[in-house]
């Protein structure tokens, strides 16, 4: 029998066991909160990181560095350069009126706007970005307490507005903003911290800057453009819409073997270095983000079309019924009447009846076929932003109306860069090329990222018939033809006139007075080195025609050109500083054959023309990169080298004119 507890005894214990029990909550509770304390320690150090340096430290957004934008010839386009900023730390600014005073005249700032800066509740604010030495030199020397500068990057284009519409323009926290700037930009950007404003440990604020002093690699991105083929360029347009009085102004200059873009130009245009200057329309590059009517050019790739698919003889004559072709409850006209016409004389002077009816011997779907294959109605994928398409309307909706209006370039709207390279098409010997603007892309790193070589579109065109258009081509610049004043003494041209009356942009018709003129060709025509596009908006006056106002363009384009690639005129003694190779004839045997597994062995170019080594590729996929003109003198790889698929071939050719 166990002891009875006393009274006193049973509260003792039951005191105890609440005292244990108080004890065991409190431990358990100290367990848990050390578990918790442990697993924050262990598991989101790298988060209360961040919030704790939040409480001192606050990013400040400075200008990116980029890489250098070259030539062809590595002559810089867009650079860098070091430029100062002056910014505030209004905590703790004990008479922002004061410095608002003293800080309006030095920057040419209101002193309201300075002022309510100052009295921000921010630790940083800008003031002013990318002042000039004199403004930073004469702020700094004032040493007001929470005024100070720091450097920053600018982008900084050497040639002002030359290939502006290519290049196209970086802002203030170096948002790329068109052009090739925009089409390369995470290449050309390079990825550095932002500057931070920080607490020294008196608690008082300074800023630690990005500093640009320490970067030495940047990227570099070389175009296909000419520096000095864009000077041309540009420099005649801007004649040419003095003497037109013309709204716009389009010349593209292209290498008609390579479908290398040399030269792009807009007028009016605008300078990158002072872009939010200029309205945004300045911006655009016409070249590849406008479409017109082509008027007369594309009579062109029609009579090209049904001269290739057998449907119409070099040699026959067709009936242009006097100037007036009723079609429908239509009356077509010619500016001029004629009564029946050969197939070079529609040509050469520029018969819309005459292009109709050979357009109506092509069904509406090998008609849409054709221009497609010549690169119509679709991009031609330049690498630039904004490209435009163009357009071409269905087959199946063409009346007869449509389908012969279309036929002499009514109807159906191009870009610029799209008909350069439909005449490169004819210049070269039948290929659509795809336009190539980058020619060297170098990361940062030293990394060469691969850049497209020469691509292949399409064949619109047999050679045999490019040589029978290009024939007729040269009737255009000759006596009796639209485009005499593109004719040049110096050199063999080929070409086309176009003048189309310009569409209500809101209504259907056609607006009485406003004109697109436009002329493209190629030269010189034995060995083409050039076709290049020129396009005027809107001439004024009464001399609007193409021919009157494009075609001499055109020509003082090609004879500046041609002269600064020492290709020697028809008058001039043929250069003697390289070696001396015969031509020869393309023997059918001089081809790329096949060595198995997807490799191929490598022939002898030399003595080719440009047409010959392409007709020796075949239907081989190996790449080719052709320097000079005339005929080949050097090869890479060596004559009988196997290669594999997608090897580049590079070429050089001398003339031995």
């Amino acid at each position: 029998m166990k002891p009875q507890l006393s009274p006193q005894d049973q509260a003792e214990r039951r005191q105890r066991a609440r005292i244990a029990v108080i004890g065991l909550f409190f431990a358990g509770g100290f367990f848990i909160l050390s578990l918790r304390a442990l697993f924050f320690h262990l598991q989101e150090n790298e988060k209360l990181s961040r919030v704790a340096l939040r409480q001192y430290r606050t990013a400040v957004r400075q200008s990116t560095w980029r890489g250098k934008i070259l030539d062809r010839a590595s002559r810089e386009l867009a650079v860098n350069v070091s430029v100062d900023s002056i910014f505030a730390n209004p905590q703790g600014m004990k008479d922002p009126s004061t410095y608002a005073r003293k800080l309006s005249p030095l920057l040419d700032m209101s002193r309201e706007k300075i002022l309510s800066q100052l009295k921000s509740k921010r630790k940083f604010v800008w003031l002013k970005r990318r002042v000039t030495k004199k403004e930073s030199e004469t702020v700094s020397s004032l040493n007001l307490a929470g005024i100070a500068t720091v450097q920053e990057s600018k982008r900084s284009y050497p040639n002002g507005k030359l290939a502006a519409s290519i290049l196209g323009a970086v802002g203030f926290d170096a948002q790329a903003l068109g052009g090739v700037e925009l089409a390369v930009h995470d290449i050309l950007t390079l990825q550095s911290n932002p500057g931070e404003y920080r607490r020294d440990a008196r608690g008082h604020l300074y800023l630690s800057p990005t500093d640009y002093t320490v970067i030495r690699d940047v990227a570099q991105v070389e175009l296909t453009i000419d520096k000095t083929l864009q000077y041309i360029a540009e420099r005649e347009l801007e004649v040419a819409l003095t003497e037109s009085g013309a709204k716009i102004g389009i010349v593209v200059v292209a290498d008609p073997t390579t479908g290398e873009i040399l030269a792009m130009a807009n007028a009016p245009t605008f300078d990158p270095n002072r872009y939010n200057e200029y309205a945004s329309h300045f911006w655009k590059n016409r070249a590849i983000t406008d479409s017109y009517e082509p008027g007369s050019t594309l009579k062109v790739m029609v009579m090209a079309a049904a001269l290739n698919q057998g449907i119409l003889s070099p040699d026959a004559k067709i009936d242009c019924f006097n100037g007036r072709y009723q079609i429908g409850k239509k009356i077509i006209q010619d500016t001029h009447p004629h009564g029946i016409l050969n197939v070079s004389d529609i040509i050469r002077v520029s018969s819309n009846i005459g292009a109709g009816r050979i357009g109506m011997m092509l069904s509406p779907e090998q008609l849409a076929q054709s221009l497609r294959d010549f690169g119509f109605g679709k991009k031609l994928e330049i690498e630039l932003p904004g490209e435009a398409a163009g357009i071409l309307s269905a087959a199946s909706t063409w009346s007869d109306l449509v389908h012969m209006t279309i036929a002499f370039g009514q109807g159906i709207s191009v870009t610029p860069l799209q008909m350069t390279m439909a005449f490169a098409a004819i210049a070269n010997g039948g290929e659509l090329l795809r336009p190539r603007i980058f020619q060297r892309i170098v990361t940062a790193d030293g990394e060469e990222k691969p850049v497209r070589g020469r691509e292949v579109l399409s064949r619109p065109l047999r050679p045999e018939t490019t040589q029978i258009m290009t024939t007729m081509l040269e009737t255009v610049v000759k006596e009796g033809g639209t485009g005499t004043l593109a004719a040049s003494s110096e050199y063999r041209v080929a070409g086309k006139t176009g003048t189309a009356q310009k569409a209500y942009e809101l209504t259907r018709g056609y607006a009485n007075g406003k004109y697109f003129a436009s002329f493209v060709g190629f030269a010189p025509v034995e060995e083409p080195r050039l076709v290049v596009y020129v396009g005027l908006d809107e001439p004024e006056g009464e001399r609007y025609y193409g021919g009157q106002v494009a075609a001499p363009v055109f020509k003082r384009i090609v004879e500046s050109s041609l002269r600064y690639l020492k290709v020697p005129s028809r008058h001039e003694p043929h250069y003697v500083d390289q070696p001396q190779v015969e031509e020869k004839e393309i023997d059918q045997n001089v081809s790329v054959l096949s060595a198995g597994s997807g490799k191929w062995k490598v022939p002898d170019f030399q003595g080719l023309t440009m047409r010959g080594v392409l007709k020796a590729l075949g239907k081989s996929d190996l790449q080719v990169d052709f320097r000079g003109s005339g005929v080949a003198i050097q090869q890479t790889p060596a004559a009988g080298s196997v290669v594999a698929s997608g090897t580049m071939c590079r070429v050089v050719f001398h003339s031995s004119l």
